[in-house]
């Protein structure tokens, strides 16, 4: 295992109903953290933005730390 630590920032569109949609890396890691990010992000759930009281699409940058310990 390497021992490898650090941040990579992903960019999601978290649409309507609060889903996360189109998962891309916008600074990649390495390694294999950037996949793991990912498939982890997806599976979040969010309370939809709202413009004008109706729930809308936004996209979202999120910042993932690997850190060792």
């Amino acid at each position: 295992m390497a021992k490898y630590q650090g941040t990579t920032v992903l960019t999601i569109v978290v649409d309507s109903t609060g889903d996360v949609k189109r998962v891309r890396v916008a600074r990649p890691l390495g390694l294999g953290l950037d996949e793991q990010a990912a498939a982890k992000i997806s599976t979040w759930k969010f309370t939809p933005a709202e413009r004008e009281g109706k729930p809308v699409a936004v996209q979202v940058n999120v910042e993932v730390t690997f850190n060792l310990y």
